[in-house]
């Protein structure tokens, strides 16, 4: 059975396949949530803007192999290695991609892809101006309000999945551990039973914002009192024992310790301005075919 096709772009196709992936991804990056949670609105403009990224992806992609650009095996094996570390084990990466559809040589050859564009942008980027010190003054001076660093936590947890429906049982095996946390080291326990790939590293997950991590981890990471665990919270990933190691108030930065990230700010700007210019000359010279 021929894989249905959702456009051509001079010619060469973009699956229906990859579509829906893009699809999900994007629901999860800008939601939180996949796209059968999405409500009309929200699947709408998600599907609108992966068919978009994908079209200036592909755009991008045949403009870089006409330059010549394409990225190497070693660089896309070094890739898939880095994300693969991500999992328990390769098999369970492996088994994760097989679930959303996606088998190891088209994850390669999406890596391979991305690497290749990234080639391409970067060339395309790299003679830009940097931003003078005037400017990033007279930003600083416009976005005073805003030149704070945000409001951070540091946690460690222990994740169960729920396996073949058990949310009880897991529940009950989470309340056990977190008795168990009452004489015994945290840490210990997360690299003894969590699911989480952060269990190699005691279950510490680093700092993080307010809303980077899924809304009801987060609320409980920044409400529940420091150094105690507290109670199982449930998210799309399974159920979670959380402890709280630090939290950082929200602090107002002063020029210098904001010039870093104003610098980089204003030069992700030009950089994309320059790249929506170049990708709309592209497509004004490219024959785009959109399939039902």
């Amino acid at each position: 059975m021929t894989e249905p096709i959702r456009a051509r772009v001079n010619g060469s196709p973009i699956s229906h396949k990859d579509f829906v992936n893009a699809v999900q991804g994007y629901a999860m990056e800008l939601h939180r949530k996949t796209k059968e949670h999405l409500d009309a609105d929200e699947l709408a403009k998600v599907e609108a803007l992966a068919l978009e990224k994908l079209l200036a992806r592909e755009l991008l992609y045949q403009e870089a192999l006409a330059r010549g650009l394409v990225a190497s095996a070693e660089a896309v094996a070094a890739e898939v290695q880095r994300l693969m570390a991500n999992f328990p084990s390769p098999e369970e990466f492996v088994g994760t991609l097989a679930k959303a559809g996606i088998d190891l040589g088209d994850y390669q050859r999406m890596i391979r892809q991305d690497l290749t564009v990234n080639l391409l942008t970067a060339q395309e980027t790299e003679a830009l101006p940097e931003p003078d010190e005037a400017a990033i003054a007279a930003f600083y001076q416009e976005y005073a309000e805003q030149m704070r660093e945000p409001a951070r936590a540091r946690a460690c947890h222990i994740l169960l999945k729920v396996r073949d429906g058990n949310k009880e049982e897991t529940r009950r095996a989470l309340e056990a551990l977190r008795e168990r946390s009452c004489s015994e080291d945290f840490a210990a326990l997360a690299e003894e039973a969590s699911d989480c790939p952060s269990a190699a590293r005691g279950g510490d997950l680093g700092y993080f914002r307010r809303g980077e991590m899924v809304q009801p981890f987060s609320d409980a990471a920044f409400s529940q009192p420091v150094g105690e665990v507290g109670e199982v919270v449930e998210t799309p990933f399974g159920l979670h024992l959380i402890k709280v190691l630090e939290r950082k108030d929200v602090r107002a930065l002063d020029l210098a310790e904001a010039t870093p990230k104003i610098r980089r700010y204003l030069l992700e700007q030009q950089a994309a301005r320059h790249l929506e210019q170049f990708v709309a000359e592209l497509r004004g010279r490219a024959k785009i075919e959109f399939c039902s």
